[in-house]
């Protein structure tokens, strides 16, 4: 090699310092992207079930608002979109303040168009707390 030639590699350090950056970034922000709607839900010691992508969580927050997968929704409009996935499993998200007759009317809706497959969230019971 001779002294006048230029040396071309390329200098990785950078480029693993800024996809390491990107990394952190993504893995703190993660968990805060699944927050959705302020619910306060009631506690159950078997609440084990996991939630899919494909899901459709309905939320109930504490003044009787309904949001269908966080988007602000009329109960209208929640029976239009549930009446063309009538194959899939609907979660109710229901805050422990709402009365239990409007969970109720809300799941009768959902069956009287088809919906089987339902579910309600809740938070898992602590051991030893009541």
């Amino acid at each position: 090699m001779k002294n006048n030639e230029t040396i071309w590699q390329i200098n990785i350090t950078p480029f693993v310092d800024v996809v390491l950056v990107v990394l952190i970034i993504v893995m703190v922000t993660a968990p805060m992207l699944t927050r959705g709607i302020n619910v306060n839900l009631p506690k159950a010691g078997s609440s084990k079930g996991k939630v899919n992508r494909k899901d459709i969580i309905i939320s109930i927050d504490k003044n009787g608002v309904f949001y269908f997968n966080n988007v602000k929704s009329s109960i209208k409009d929640i029976k239009i979109r549930l009446a063309k996935s009538v194959n899939q499993r609907i979660l109710i998200k229901s805050d422990k303040a709402v009365p239990y007759g409007t969970v109720v009317k809300f799941i009768d809706m959902a069956k009287s168009i088809g919906i089987q497959k339902i579910g309600l969230l809740t938070t898992p019971k602590r051991p030893g707390v009541n």
